[in-house]
């Protein structure tokens, strides 16, 4: 079995000043009047967002909060399909009778969902309340998860992938 490694994001400054070059050089089109939202996001507002990214967004900031979370990769086996580097967020609670619960982002989305209540599920200060041992997986083709290669590859494939890696990490309960 293929161990788990630290992970921490680290995006080379080229890559930003690349994206930064990108935006610049962006054609917006024209808009029709008075369509506000009814054929897509206004102008304004894409100007307004492209002007952020270009001038208010501290990639490194950003960067550095996310690299504050206990995050990990590893390779996790799919039937019928190639093993995949899954990258995952594991919070472990300090409560030794936690219960294991893994956390699926939805779509749009990402495992920084999970950031605001990691602290609040893993611990229950007073032991009151049920405390839980987080995972909280990128699913493949998202985030820093490795993206399939072949067709194919649907709810059943995801399911699988979040239960290797659950059995992976010593869960066989969650």
């Amino acid at each position: 079995m293929e161990s788990v490694q630290t992970f921490q994001v680290s995006v080379p400054q080229e890559l930003v000043d690349q994206l930064h070059q990108k935006l610049s050089l962006a054609s917006l089109p024209n808009e029709l009047e008075d369509s506000d939202w009814e054929y897509g996001a206004p102008l304004a507002d894409i100007k307004r967002l492209l002007k952020y990214w270009q001038e208010d967004y501290d990639w490194q900031l950003h960067e550095a909060r996310i690299n504050e979370l206990p995050q990990y990769m590893t390779h996790i086996s799919v039937n019928g399909f190639d093993n995949l580097a899954i990258h995952f967020v594991h919070q472990t609670s300090p409560v030794e009778s936690a219960t294991p619960l893994l956390f699926v982002h939805g779509w749009p989305g990402s495992f920084l969902e999970v950031v605001k209540i990691l602290p609040l599920l893993a611990d229950t200060k007073d032991g009151t309340e049920p405390a839980f041992h987080i995972v909280a997986p990128s699913l493949p083709n998202f985030g820093f998860s490795q993206g399939v290669t072949k067709k194919g590859f649907s709810l059943p494939q995801y399911a699988e992938v979040c239960h290797n890696l659950m059995l992976k990490l010593g869960y066989t309960q969650y």
